[in-house]
């Protein structure tokens, strides 16, 4: 066998095809062939140099490497046309040169086709280490040295062989070793950082390989053939993608797409319909590949090839397969949390936004880009997982400015991205909020409260200073009815009486949206633009009436009817089929690739937009119940002041927050002025604080008792904060309050009742308490600061609370006691001064030097708020006697 080798070695050497028995291509030998071709003796050879190599014996195995050494140079010169023609070929005619140079090629490519089609069949699989060395070596160079059109007829099998090797010859110790480095407790980091570590390494060993270096070769030749053999490689990416053992392969295919999508994008450009074509699977392929695959590096080269495959596949199957994307993160969160999944599907959105913009400009006739995906990505820009909130935040912002310069906004109105997709944002967020899922419902409170803080959900600037046209009509009818629907949603969230995370954002939220409107609510049966001329809109969403305590939502009695635990129970059944009904017509992902099939055109056909726009006129002529603005006063109120059933985590900051937006809420009502009659209003503040003040008096003195359901400290604040921006102007004047047997109607006694309180233990009742008195002292009717007792009273408290050397906020509302015990006299001159500011001043001229002393004092503070409140002190009384 030895001797045998080194004669084989020998022999040769220099030799041509036609000197091996010439012919056409043959890719397997199966012994049986009489008439021994070049293709079967050099399938031969091979096939005897490395089963020489495998030999127990050495001597054997050694000239078996010579044997290897010597077979690989004849085969790489076989495949090189350059180096086959002879010196005395230079006496021959053109056409004789011609023609000798097309055989020498045809014989090149007849040995490209035999070595290259055994190598990556038999060579790359053999058991002996060494002979799959010399196999890989010489595929190597016979890469190296062909011409394009030499691989031409081999190209898309040499590929496919090429990516599976990428994993196949790759030690299997690596995996072992990358699998129990992440499942190991004791070394440092986190066990999914260790793995994404030792998969860039193993990544990075592979791309730098001898395989990815043939690969890129033949990649690079892609380019210089013809469209048939380009076209080819997309099947083989699809197989290699969904049948590659390691993710070297997957990576390295992924990279391969990326190259082709850039240097030969005809070659995914398929004609035909769409449930054959091959770069749609291809797309379905990396998407599933990228939800499914654990290591990150891996993941991101298949998320960006999708997104360059993306700009070449068929609009329709792209937008088919955003709209799977994003419901798939829709329904990976909650009982069903998959962060894998969340994850894919973001960054598969985001890759086809980014890499892909072309198809932006195209939303098929159902506008998905619009309706469907910016309104998700709204609300995924709040997730919990800051990695997938920033996935979607490009989204919103690449895919916005696209929509903005587009233009395509004729049933929607506004500025901004978010008001022109106000209407879809809406539905968006009523469909989370009434998802199964809780994290769902905290993103959409979330954005909601996002919507809420950007002013809008709020009337047009216009609107409000009464200098409305035709054109911001459009507008404002569109806020009107999402703030409607929005603030509606809201109150119903609210009044269940389950607590959660993120419920405070819902309070919060819908106390901004019913402040923003309470500027122009409806009061008395009269609206702010049927005021003006325009036409009535029944989308008002807060609505101003004495006679309305009872009611929630406009004339329901929804206080009066006593909901017990069933009806709220039935009312969140009712949610549920309102949100399958939303989701309707979206298909059920159920994991497979079945639930996903893309290509399907007439499964996935987009169906034509049935003209049912979210804010065309013709569908607003329907409206829904405003929500009354003393009844949902009372139920945030309600959420503020009950009694949890039992200790739950997070009912304390739920009270809280519920308490200080209903103060929010009242200041809002408080800063509405010039909108409607001035008595109307008037009276109506002064009912609504006979209707709340009592239940805040009561739970404030509650609060003070020391048993253990006596209300927190933090709790009374709130309440008190609440209390301040309840009272009315002229509170206590005779001729606006008609019930006198109110307890706390007698501005003295509240006054008293917050000094009491200004020696809490509590530095937070304190401040609040104070506070609450300069409140009552710049509102309350006039006669009750012309008696000396109201003054002392207030200079006793502020006194007291200017000692608190520990807190300065507590020092800053002794001083805004003060300051509004000032500027109840004005600004004027004294001879300018009606008669009752004289009175007033005339009240405390015998405690100016007191406030001066007290104002002097405060200047040497040092915190800078209370400082600057000491100056206008001072400045107020810079020109009394």
């Amino acid at each position: 066998r030895a001797g045998a080798c080194s004669a084989i070695s020998d022999i040769i050497v220099g030799r041509s095809w036609d000197e091996l028995g010439g012919g056409g291509v043959v890719v397997d030998d199966d012994g049986e062939k009489m008439n021994t071709t070049a293709s079967i003796r050099l399938i031969r050879l091979w096939r005897s140099a490395l089963r020489a190599l495998d030999d127990v014996r050495l001597v054997v195995r050694e000239r078996g490497e010579v044997l290897g050494r010597s077979l690989r140079a004849l085969t790489i010169r076989l495949c090189d046309p350059s180096v086959l023609i002879s010196s005395d070929d230079t006496f021959l005619s053109d056409s004789d040169q011609m023609k000798k140079d097309r055989e020498i090629e045809v014989q090149a490519e007849y040995a490209a086709a035999v070595s290259l089609g055994w190598l990556v069949k038999y060579g790359l699989n053999a058991p002996c280490p060494e002979a799959t060395g010399i196999c890989i070596s010489c595929l190597l160079g016979i890469v190296d040295v062909s011409k394009p059109t030499t691989l031409q007829p081999v190209l898309a099998e040499l590929c496919y062989a090429l990516l599976m090797a990428m994993s196949g010859l790759e030690p299997a110790a690596l995996n072992y070793l990358q699998v129990r480095a992440a499942g190991d407790s004791n070394s440092g980091g986190s066990g999914n950082d260790r793995y994404d570590n030792l998969e860039r390494i193993r990544i990075q060993a592979a791309m730098s390989g001898p395989i990815a270096t043939a690969l890129n070769k033949c990649l690079e030749m892609v380019k210089h053939v013809d469209l048939e053999t380009q076209q080819k490689l997309v099947p083989v990416f699809d197989s290699s993608l969904r049948t590659g053992a390691g993710f070297a392969t997957r990576a390295a295919t992924a990279d391969a797409v990326s190259n082709l999508s850039n240097s030969c994008p005809s070659a995914f450009r398929f004609k035909g319909i769409s449930s054959v074509n091959p770069t749609v699977r291809l797309l379905r392929a990396l998407y599933y590949a990228s939800e499914r695959e654990r290591g990150i590096t891996a993941k991101d080269k298949m998320t960006h090839a999708l997104g360059n495959l993306a700009a070449l596949a068929p609009g329709s199957s792209v937008r088919q397969l955003v709209i799977k994307a994003c419901k798939r993160y829709c329904e990976s969160s909650g009982s069903n949390n998959d962060p894998s999944a969340r994850k894919a599907a973001a960054a598969t959105v985001r890759a086809i936004v980014v890499r892909s913009s072309n198809q932006l400009y195209d939303g098929g006739p159902n506008d998905i880009w619009r309706k469907k995906v910016l309104p998700v990505a709204f609300l995924g820009r709040h997730d919990e997982d800051t990695k997938v909130s920033t996935l979607w935040k490009d989204v919103w912002d690449e895919g916005g400015s696209i929509m903005s310069s587009s233009g395509r906004n004729d049933d929607t109105y506004g500025i901004t991205l978010q008001e022109n997709l106000l209407p879809f944002l809406e539905m968006a967020i009523i469909s989370a909020l009434r998802d199964m899922s809780w994290a769902r419902r905290r993103h959409a409170c979330s954005a909601l409260l996002e919507l809420s803080n950007s002013n809008i959900l709020a009337p047009t600037s216009r609107s409000i200073i009464g200098d409305e046209d035709e054109n911001d009509h459009d507008r404002f009818l569109q806020r009107a009815k999402s703030s409607s629907v929005l603030l509606r949603e809201c109150t119903r969230i609210i009044a269940r009486p389950r607590v959660w995370v993120g419920k405070a954002d819902t309070i919060k939220a819908g106390s901004i949206i019913a402040g923003k409107w309470c500027s122009i609510a409806p009061a008395k049966g009269t609206s702010f633009d049927s005021l003006h001329g325009y036409y009535h809109t029944e989308w008002f969403p807060i609505v101003l009436k004495i006679d309305s305590y009872d009611d929630l939502f406009d004339g329901d009695g929804w206080f009066a009817l006593n909901h017990s635990e069933a009806d709220y129970l039935q009312d969140a059944d009712c949610d549920v089929d309102e949100v399958k009904q939303l989701v309707a017509n979206d298909d059920e992902y159920n994991g497979d690739e079945s639930g996903l099939n893309l290509t399907d055109e007439n499964e996935f056909e987009e169906e034509p937009d049935s003209g049912a726009t979210f804010v065309k006129r013709s569908s607003m002529n329907t409206g829904v119940q405003s929500v009354s603005f003393s009844g949902f006063c009372r139920l945030i109120l309600d959420q503020g002041l009950k009694s949890p059933s039992q200790d739950t985590e997070g009912i304390l900051p739920y009270r809280a927050a519920a308490l200080s937006n209903l103060s929010n809420l009242l200041q809002s009502l408080v800063s509405a002025k010039g909108r409607f009659v001035s008595d109307y209003m008037i009276v109506y503040k002064r009912n609504l604080y006979h209707q709340l003040a009592p239940r805040l008096f009561s739970s404030i003195s509650d609060g003070q008792s020391k048993n253990d359901k006596s209300m927190p400290p933090l709790l009374v604040a709130n309440a008190l904060e609440c209390l301040a921006s309840l009272i009315y102007d002229s509170i206590g004047d005779p001729g606006l309050s008609k019930e006198q047997n109110f307890n706390y109607s007698d501005p003295m006694d509240c006054l008293n009742f917050f000094v009491g309180l200004s020696g809490n233990s509590a530095w937070t009742i304190r401040q609040m308490s104070t506070l609450a008195a300069s409140s009552l002292v710049a509102k309350m009717a006039t006669k009750y600061l012309q008696k000396n007792e109201a003054i002392k009273v207030c200079l006793d408290c502020a006194t007291k609370a200017l000692k608190d050397r520990k807190f300065w906020k507590v020092r800053q509302a002794g001083l805004d006691l003060i300051l509004s015990l000032v500027s109840r006299v004005g600004k004027q001159r004294v001879s300018e001064a009606d008669s009752e500011n004289r009175l007033i001043m005339e009240s405390i001229l015998p405690y100016k030097e007191k406030i001066l002393h007290i104002t002097r004092a405060s200047l040497l503070d040092s915190e800078a708020h209370v400082t600057a409140t000491a100056s206008k002190i001072s400045l107020a009384m810079t020109w009394w006697p």
